[in-house]
């Protein structure tokens, strides 16, 4: 089976609809959060010149001011204050550097969903959106390297997106190790970092 825009071979009837309806060959080409190129292009050339990595996702998933302003409304005596978040932060990193974090997080927490290992409820929701949305994908199964804390050490995203060569990282908090992790993913990459207030705008948790 072979998409008849750029030829390429598929496994399944499944597979071939799915490529061919986002195929980069295709004029009446499909799109997903995920797939505004330009935009990815224009957004790596931007952090390759700043030195810094894109942690948030791409411009797809953009809030609007107004939105922002009802959140930021609604979250008004709810938020931390500057010193707890300071407390939590280092907490967290302390946990890290003590080899403690994730221990009664994700690691307790797994799901077997068609056979893949997933790690929590947000993967869960976010596999089934995939899933749901007729996006191809996978867990992803290849590390990159990054240095921190003068070692040597591997980082392996969430899931892979075949169709869009994307790799996306599922997040609920990011600690001065994760910094690390994306600030030295390769540039040539696209990395995606989907933290709760991203799930909650594509409504998947």
């Amino acid at each position: 089976m072979r998409c008849k825009h750029c030829d390429k071979e598929c496994k399944n009837d499944n597979s071939l609809r799915n490529h061919q309806r986002l195929c980069k060959l295709n004029p009446d080409r499909q799109t997903t959060p995920f797939c505004d190129l330009a935009k990815q292009k224009e957004i790596a050339d931007k952090r390759k010149s700043s030195g810094r990595v894109n942690q948030w996702s791409n411009p797809g998933y953009q809030l609007s001011e107004h939105t922002r302003e009802k959140m930021s409304r609604s979250s008004i005596g709810r938020q931390h204050s500057k010193d707890t978040k300071e407390k939590i932060s280092n907490a967290v990193n302390e946990k890290i550097k003590n080899n403690d974090w994730h221990t009664s997080l994700a690691k307790d927490h797994h799901y077997n969903y068609n056979g893949v290992d997933l790690h929590g409820k947000w993967e869960l929701s976010y596999a089934q959106w995939l899933d749901a949305n007729n996006i191809s994908w996978s867990r992803c199964k290849e590390s990159f390297k990054y240095f921190y804390e003068g070692k040597e050490r591997r980082y392996t995203p969430d899931f892979y997106l075949h169709d869009t060569d994307e790799y996306i990282e599922i997040k609920g908090y990011k600690t001065d190790k994760d910094d690390e992790k994306w600030s030295q993913f390769p540039q040539y990459r696209n990395l995606v970092v989907l933290m709760k207030e991203d799930l909650k705008h594509l409504r998947i948790i």
